[in-house]
Protein backbone atom coordinates (compact mmCIF):
# COMPACT_ATOMS: atom_id res chain seq x y z
CA UNK A 1 0.00 0.00 0.00
CA UNK A 2 3.02 2.27 -0.22
CA UNK A 3 3.09 5.12 -2.75
CA UNK A 4 -0.57 5.38 -3.80
CA UNK A 5 -0.97 6.51 -7.38
CA UNK A 6 -3.69 8.17 -9.38
CA UNK A 7 -3.65 8.31 -13.15
CA UNK A 8 -0.04 7.17 -13.28
CA UNK A 9 1.33 9.92 -11.05
CA UNK A 10 2.39 9.69 -7.43
CA UNK A 11 -0.23 10.86 -4.95
CA UNK A 12 0.69 11.98 -1.44
CA UNK A 13 -0.97 10.05 1.37
CA UNK A 14 -2.53 11.22 4.61
CA UNK A 15 -3.09 8.91 7.56
CA UNK A 16 -5.92 9.70 10.00
CA UNK A 17 -5.95 7.72 13.24
CA UNK A 18 -9.22 7.21 15.13
CA UNK A 19 -7.51 6.93 18.51
CA UNK A 20 -10.52 6.52 20.88
CA UNK A 21 -11.84 3.40 19.17
CA UNK A 22 -8.38 1.89 18.78
CA UNK A 23 -7.46 2.53 22.41
CA UNK A 24 -10.73 0.87 23.45
CA UNK A 25 -10.07 -2.07 21.11
CA UNK A 26 -6.51 -2.50 22.36
CA UNK A 27 -7.71 -2.49 25.97
CA UNK A 28 -10.05 -5.41 25.27
CA UNK A 29 -7.65 -7.24 22.91
CA UNK A 30 -4.43 -7.23 24.91
CA UNK A 31 -3.75 -8.79 28.30
CA UNK A 32 -3.36 -6.43 31.26
CA UNK A 33 -0.04 -4.57 31.36
CA UNK A 34 1.25 -2.03 33.83
CA UNK A 35 4.12 0.39 34.31
CA UNK A 36 6.60 -0.05 37.19
CA UNK A 37 4.43 2.28 39.28
CA UNK A 38 1.28 0.22 38.58
CA UNK A 39 -0.21 2.48 35.91
CA UNK A 40 -2.24 0.37 33.41
CA UNK A 41 -0.67 0.49 29.95
CA UNK A 42 -2.08 -2.26 27.67
CA UNK A 43 -4.31 0.09 25.65
CA UNK A 44 -1.51 2.63 25.19
CA UNK A 45 0.93 -0.08 24.15
CA UNK A 46 -1.61 -1.39 21.63
CA UNK A 47 -2.05 2.05 20.11
CA UNK A 48 1.72 2.42 19.69
CA UNK A 49 1.94 -1.01 18.08
CA UNK A 50 -0.76 -0.01 15.63
CA UNK A 51 1.05 3.25 14.81
CA UNK A 52 4.18 1.26 14.10
CA UNK A 53 2.38 -1.03 11.66
CA UNK A 54 0.34 1.49 9.70
CA UNK A 55 3.10 4.06 9.34
CA UNK A 56 5.46 1.33 8.10
CA UNK A 57 2.87 -0.08 5.69
CA UNK A 58 1.68 3.22 4.23
CA UNK A 59 4.68 5.59 4.62
CA UNK A 60 2.32 8.59 4.72
CA UNK A 61 3.41 12.16 4.11
CA UNK A 62 0.97 13.41 6.77
CA UNK A 63 -0.35 11.88 10.00
CA UNK A 64 -3.13 13.10 12.29
CA UNK A 65 -4.21 11.40 15.52
CA UNK A 66 -7.71 12.29 16.66
CA UNK A 67 -9.15 12.03 20.19
CA UNK A 68 -12.50 12.85 21.78
CA UNK A 69 -12.82 15.92 23.97
CA UNK A 70 -14.68 13.81 26.54
CA UNK A 71 -17.55 16.25 27.00
CA UNK A 72 -21.11 16.27 25.71
CA UNK A 73 -21.49 16.86 21.99
CA UNK A 74 -24.14 18.46 19.83
CA UNK A 75 -25.58 14.98 19.17
CA UNK A 76 -26.37 14.32 22.81
CA UNK A 77 -27.96 17.76 22.96
CA UNK A 78 -30.09 17.01 19.91
CA UNK A 79 -31.04 13.47 20.97
CA UNK A 80 -30.95 12.82 24.70
CA UNK A 81 -30.78 9.03 24.29
CA UNK A 82 -27.72 9.17 22.02
CA UNK A 83 -25.24 6.58 23.37
CA UNK A 84 -27.15 6.68 26.66
CA UNK A 85 -27.00 2.89 27.01
CA UNK A 86 -23.21 2.74 27.03
CA UNK A 87 -21.64 1.97 30.41
CA UNK A 88 -18.89 4.16 31.76
CA UNK A 89 -15.42 2.89 30.76
CA UNK A 90 -13.51 0.93 33.38
CA UNK A 91 -11.20 3.00 35.55
CA UNK A 92 -8.05 1.34 34.17
CA UNK A 93 -9.18 2.15 30.62
CA UNK A 94 -10.18 5.73 31.39
CA UNK A 95 -6.79 6.32 33.02
CA UNK A 96 -5.00 5.45 29.77
CA UNK A 97 -6.54 8.09 27.50
CA UNK A 98 -4.49 11.04 28.83
CA UNK A 99 -1.39 8.84 28.71
CA UNK A 100 -2.15 7.95 25.08
CA UNK A 101 -2.45 11.64 24.20
CA UNK A 102 0.82 12.44 25.97
CA UNK A 103 2.62 9.61 24.17
CA UNK A 104 1.36 10.60 20.74
CA UNK A 105 2.48 14.19 21.37
CA UNK A 106 5.83 12.91 22.64
CA UNK A 107 6.27 11.08 19.33
CA UNK A 108 5.94 14.44 17.56
CA UNK A 109 2.57 13.67 15.99
CA UNK A 110 -0.25 16.23 15.96
CA UNK A 111 -3.23 15.52 18.22
CA UNK A 112 -6.66 16.83 17.18
CA UNK A 113 -9.44 17.41 19.73
CA UNK A 114 -12.54 19.59 19.28
CA UNK A 115 -14.91 20.35 22.21
CA UNK A 116 -18.57 19.85 21.33
CA UNK A 117 -17.80 17.36 18.57
CA UNK A 118 -16.81 13.73 18.40
CA UNK A 119 -13.50 12.48 17.08
CA UNK A 120 -15.55 11.16 14.13
CA UNK A 121 -16.41 14.70 13.02
CA UNK A 122 -12.79 15.79 13.16
CA UNK A 123 -11.82 12.74 11.12
CA UNK A 124 -14.47 13.59 8.53
CA UNK A 125 -13.24 17.17 8.34
CA UNK A 126 -9.61 16.10 8.04
CA UNK A 127 -10.60 13.76 5.22
CA UNK A 128 -12.36 16.63 3.44
CA UNK A 129 -9.29 18.85 3.74
CA UNK A 130 -7.02 16.01 2.61
CA UNK A 131 -9.16 15.38 -0.45
CA UNK A 132 -9.10 19.09 -1.25
CA UNK A 133 -5.31 19.15 -1.03
CA UNK A 134 -4.99 16.14 -3.34
CA UNK A 135 -4.04 13.56 -0.71
CA UNK A 136 -5.02 9.91 -0.70
CA UNK A 137 -6.59 9.48 2.74
CA UNK A 138 -6.35 6.36 4.87
CA UNK A 139 -8.59 6.36 7.94
CA UNK A 140 -7.57 3.79 10.56
CA UNK A 141 -10.48 2.91 12.82
CA UNK A 142 -12.58 0.23 14.50
CA UNK A 143 -15.80 2.20 13.87
CA UNK A 144 -18.05 1.37 10.91
CA UNK A 145 -19.46 4.93 11.03
CA UNK A 146 -16.35 5.87 9.05
CA UNK A 147 -17.59 3.90 6.04
CA UNK A 148 -19.70 6.89 5.00
CA UNK A 149 -16.43 8.74 4.26
CA UNK A 150 -15.24 6.30 1.59
CA UNK A 151 -14.63 8.05 -1.71
CA UNK A 152 -12.25 7.85 -4.68
CA UNK A 153 -9.66 9.56 -2.46
CA UNK A 154 -10.49 8.02 0.93
CA UNK A 155 -10.03 4.40 2.03
CA UNK A 156 -11.11 3.17 5.47
CA UNK A 157 -8.92 0.59 7.21
CA UNK A 158 -11.17 -1.30 9.64
CA UNK A 159 -9.56 -3.18 12.52
CA UNK A 160 -10.37 -6.87 12.18
CA UNK A 161 -8.06 -8.61 14.65
CA UNK A 162 -6.57 -6.87 17.64
CA UNK A 163 -4.76 -3.72 16.58
CA UNK A 164 -2.55 -5.21 13.89
CA UNK A 165 -4.91 -6.68 11.26
CA UNK A 166 -6.98 -4.28 9.13
CA UNK A 167 -9.32 -4.71 6.18
CA UNK A 168 -9.09 -2.02 3.49
CA UNK A 169 -12.51 -0.74 2.45
CA UNK A 170 -12.50 1.36 -0.70
CA UNK A 171 -15.46 2.04 -3.00
CA UNK A 172 -15.17 -1.31 -4.75
CA UNK A 173 -14.96 -3.32 -1.54
CA UNK A 174 -17.83 -1.37 0.01
CA UNK A 175 -20.15 -1.94 -2.97
CA UNK A 176 -19.30 -5.64 -2.99
CA UNK A 177 -20.21 -6.00 0.70
CA UNK A 178 -23.16 -3.63 1.01
CA UNK A 179 -24.65 -3.41 -2.47
CA UNK A 180 -25.04 0.37 -2.48
CA UNK A 181 -22.86 3.48 -2.58
CA UNK A 182 -20.87 4.62 0.49
CA UNK A 183 -22.69 7.97 0.60
CA UNK A 184 -25.94 6.04 1.21
CA UNK A 185 -24.58 4.45 4.39
CA UNK A 186 -26.18 7.13 6.57
CA UNK A 187 -29.57 6.55 4.90
CA UNK A 188 -29.26 2.85 5.66
CA UNK A 189 -28.31 3.53 9.29
CA UNK A 190 -31.17 5.99 9.71
CA UNK A 191 -33.68 3.36 8.57
CA UNK A 192 -32.37 0.32 10.42
CA UNK A 193 -30.99 2.12 13.48
CA UNK A 194 -27.73 1.58 15.31
CA UNK A 195 -27.80 -0.21 18.66
CA UNK A 196 -24.23 0.82 19.46
CA UNK A 197 -25.27 4.49 19.40
CA UNK A 198 -28.76 3.83 20.81
CA UNK A 199 -30.46 5.06 17.63
CA UNK A 200 -33.71 3.11 17.15
CA UNK A 201 -34.22 3.67 13.42
CA UNK A 202 -37.64 3.55 11.79
CA UNK A 203 -40.00 1.24 13.65
CA UNK A 204 -40.93 -1.73 11.49
CA UNK A 205 -37.93 -1.43 9.17
CA UNK A 206 -35.22 -4.00 9.89
CA UNK A 207 -31.75 -4.54 8.54
CA UNK A 208 -32.73 -6.53 5.44
CA UNK A 209 -35.55 -4.16 4.48
CA UNK A 210 -33.37 -1.09 5.00
CA UNK A 211 -30.67 -2.60 2.81
CA UNK A 212 -33.16 -3.55 0.09
CA UNK A 213 -34.68 -0.07 0.05
CA UNK A 214 -31.33 1.69 -0.20
CA UNK A 215 -30.10 -0.71 -2.88
CA UNK A 216 -33.19 -0.06 -4.98
CA UNK A 217 -33.79 3.65 -4.44
CA UNK A 218 -30.69 5.20 -2.87
CA UNK A 219 -31.05 8.16 -0.51
CA UNK A 220 -34.07 8.81 1.70
CA UNK A 221 -35.30 11.47 -0.71
CA UNK A 222 -35.60 8.87 -3.47
CA UNK A 223 -37.17 6.29 -1.17
CA UNK A 224 -39.90 8.71 -0.14
CA UNK A 225 -40.35 9.99 -3.69
CA UNK A 226 -41.26 6.44 -4.73
CA UNK A 227 -43.05 5.48 -1.52
CA UNK A 228 -46.15 4.35 -3.43
CA UNK A 229 -44.06 1.61 -5.04
CA UNK A 230 -42.87 0.10 -1.75
CA UNK A 231 -44.33 -3.31 -0.94
CA UNK A 232 -45.61 -4.97 1.13
CA UNK A 233 -47.97 -2.38 2.50
CA UNK A 234 -46.69 -2.72 6.09
CA UNK A 235 -43.29 -1.38 5.03
CA UNK A 236 -44.89 1.52 3.21
CA UNK A 237 -46.95 2.33 6.32
CA UNK A 238 -43.87 2.08 8.55
CA UNK A 239 -41.92 4.44 6.32
CA UNK A 240 -44.80 6.88 6.20
CA UNK A 241 -45.19 6.91 9.98
CA UNK A 242 -41.44 7.16 10.55
CA UNK A 243 -40.53 9.77 7.95
CA UNK A 244 -39.61 12.48 10.43
CA UNK A 245 -37.50 10.02 12.44
CA UNK A 246 -35.73 8.78 9.32
CA UNK A 247 -34.50 12.25 8.37
CA UNK A 248 -33.72 13.18 11.98
CA UNK A 249 -31.66 10.05 12.53
CA UNK A 250 -29.82 10.51 9.24
CA UNK A 251 -28.78 13.98 10.33
CA UNK A 252 -27.65 12.53 13.66
CA UNK A 253 -25.43 9.84 12.13
CA UNK A 254 -23.98 12.06 9.40
CA UNK A 255 -20.46 13.14 10.30
CA UNK A 256 -19.73 16.85 10.16
CA UNK A 257 -17.13 17.77 7.56
CA UNK A 258 -17.06 21.54 8.02
CA UNK A 259 -14.78 21.89 11.07
CA UNK A 260 -11.72 24.07 10.62
CA UNK A 261 -8.65 21.83 10.65
CA UNK A 262 -5.01 22.14 9.61
CA UNK A 263 -2.92 19.15 8.60
CA UNK A 264 0.21 20.78 10.08
CA UNK A 265 2.25 19.67 7.10
CA UNK A 266 5.61 18.04 7.50
CA UNK A 267 4.76 15.45 10.17
CA UNK A 268 4.98 11.99 8.66
CA UNK A 269 6.58 9.52 11.07
CA UNK A 270 6.55 8.87 14.83
CA UNK A 271 9.96 9.81 16.24
CA UNK A 272 11.06 7.45 19.02
CA UNK A 273 14.35 9.33 19.47
CA UNK A 274 12.71 12.43 20.93
CA UNK A 275 13.70 12.99 24.60
CA UNK A 276 10.04 13.52 25.54
CA UNK A 277 9.10 10.12 24.20
CA UNK A 278 12.09 8.30 25.72
CA UNK A 279 11.37 9.75 29.17
CA UNK A 280 7.72 8.70 29.00
CA UNK A 281 8.58 5.27 27.61
CA UNK A 282 10.97 4.68 30.50
CA UNK A 283 8.30 5.68 33.02
CA UNK A 284 5.80 3.32 31.40
CA UNK A 285 8.26 0.44 31.16
CA UNK A 286 8.20 0.19 27.35
CA UNK A 287 11.73 -1.24 27.16
CA UNK A 288 11.54 -2.21 23.49
CA UNK A 289 10.75 1.36 22.48
CA UNK A 290 13.60 2.71 24.56
CA UNK A 291 16.04 0.49 22.65
CA UNK A 292 14.84 2.06 19.44
CA UNK A 293 14.28 0.66 15.99
CA UNK A 294 10.59 -0.11 16.34
CA UNK A 295 9.62 2.62 13.90
CA UNK A 296 12.56 2.11 11.52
Amino acid sequence: MNSPTTGGRSQSSALIIDAPGLVFRAYHSLPPMSAPDGTPTNAVFGLLSMLKKVTADLAPEHVAVVFDAGAKTFRSEAFADYKAQRPEPADDLRAQFPIAIALVEALGLPVFVEPGYEADDLIASLARVGEGEGHKNFIVTSDRDMLQLISPSTTVLIAKKGVSVFAAMDETAFRAEWGFEPDCFTDYKALRGDASDNIPGVRGIGEKTASALVRKYGHLEQIYAYLDEVTPERYRAALEAGKADAFRFRDLVTLRRDLTVDWRQGVSKPDTTRPEFLALARRLGFKGYIKGGLFD
